[in-house]
């Protein structure tokens, strides 16, 4: 039911654009129990997911996903290569008969449903993440807070770290130019690759599925991202291995981001804790407090 209201949610957000201290540091009173309530006050300065903090939150993330290489191990490094195989293989079997298919099948329904559809990876996208966050402080919610800065940040790296990058060093022309699959001009030439639209889609995509983590929900937000990647080969802006290489761009980051910003919060909610709880004595009864620093 959580993830039913998280997710509406997350939707309509788019849309609408006693006693002393003891030796271990606790303030208890006589009975204490503890884990009645747990966390730290909302304004605290240290807090990752206030907005205020989003340019610090930001480079630490960007550092976080430059050097996740260094970090791979051997299990990391096959599912990059895979990867890139898909790309490849795609590029090489599959991109001038889809583009082909696209050219052969357009018709004024489908177009402008395609023009629809590709606006989730868009300028829209950004007011959905926005929104989100926003609305996870107006209904106290830190997970669909969470997740609109996650979204936020993952979409700006993915685009500044490595779309845009890619787009200006492979310089391929787009299917609508009509130079073919293979017309690259290195830094001096077309925006094809990567799908820029499907990396901010997968982007959105991938930090919903891994706050929400529930299959449902990942099927449903995976879906539409692939819908934005297809409705941007029939507009005959991209390619398929465009669209298949902004997809894992999109989802790399968003998965990445999400893991390292959780990592923060733990440690972060780790910090303080606050419990309450009932106490019953001879003649009477009370509230216990109890802080642990």
């Amino acid at each position: 039911m959580r993830n039913l209201s998280f997710f509406s949610l997350l939707l309509c957000s788019g849309c609408l654009l006693a006693g002393g201290p003891d030796p271990n540091g606790q303030i208890t009173g006589p009975g204490a129990a503890e884990g009645a309530l747990s966390g730290p006050p909302s304004n605290s300065s240290s807090d990752p997911d206030r907005f205020t903090h989003l340019p610090r939150l930001l480079w630490d993330d960007a550092g976080h996903v430059i050097g996740a290489p260094a970090r791979w191990d051997r299990s990391d490094w096959m599912t990059a290569g895979a990867g890139v195989a898909v790309v490849l293989g795609t590029g090489l079997l599959l991109d001038s008969s889809v583009d082909r298919f696209m050219a052969r099948h357009a018709n004024a329904s489908w177009d402008r449903v395609a023009k629809d559809l590709q606006n989730l990876g868009s300028t829209p996208s950004v007011f959905i993440a926005g929104g989100t966050y926003l609305a996870g402080v107006a209904f106290k919610d830190p997970e669909v807070r969470a997740t609109g800065i996650d979204t936020m940040v993952t979409m700006g790296l993915a685009q500044l770290l490595l779309t845009i990058p890619l787009k200006v060093v492979v310089g391929r022309s787009r299917p609508s130019a009509g130079q073919g699959t293979n017309d690259f001009h290195p830094l001096n030439g077309g925006e094809s690759f990567p799908s820029g639209h499907t990396t901010q889609a997968f982007a959105l995509a991938s930090v919903i599925a891994e706050h929400a983590d529930t299959p449902w929900v990942s099927c449903v937000s995976y879906g539409l991202a692939g819908l934005v990647g297809v409705a941007r080969m029939e507009q005959r802006q991209h390619f398929m291995s465009d669209v298949v290489a902004g997809g894992l761009i999109g989802t790399f980051v968003g998965k990445a981001v999400v893991a390292y910003n959780q990592s923060l919060r733990a440690n972060w909610h780790s910090k303080v804790s606050v419990s309450f709880a009932p106490t019953f004595q001879p003649g009477g009864y009370g509230l216990s407090l109890a802080v642990k620093f």
